[in-house]
């Protein structure tokens, strides 16, 4: 078994505009939207200032919580799955 580590290359992306890749929920399907969801810590003075990049890196991340259904917000079981997405919560 090789062992990994994480190595910080110094590669830094700026992300000017968040993407919102997100469709539409679409009832006539009824299908889930599959994510998981990530929770950094942030200090929301940063995000407002358009000098200082926030940084969303392993220091700063608190939880990874999923897969959940984005659109119904129930977490996925074959069971859930296998029903329709409602849609709402």
């Amino acid at each position: 078994m090789v062992e990994r580590e994480w190595v910080n290359t110094g590669d830094q992306v700026l992300v000017e505009n968040p993407p919102d890749n997100i469709p539409d929920y679409d009832p006539r399907s009824g299908a889930h939207l599959w994510a998981v969801f990530t929770m950094y810590r942030v200090d929301p003075a940063q995000w407002s200032d358009p000098t200082h990049t926030p940084m969303l890196d392993r220091e700063n991340l608190l939880t990874v919580q999923g897969p959940g259904c984005f659109y119904c917000e129930q977490v996925y079981s074959p069971r859930v799955a296998s029903r329709r997405c409602k849609g709402q919560p």
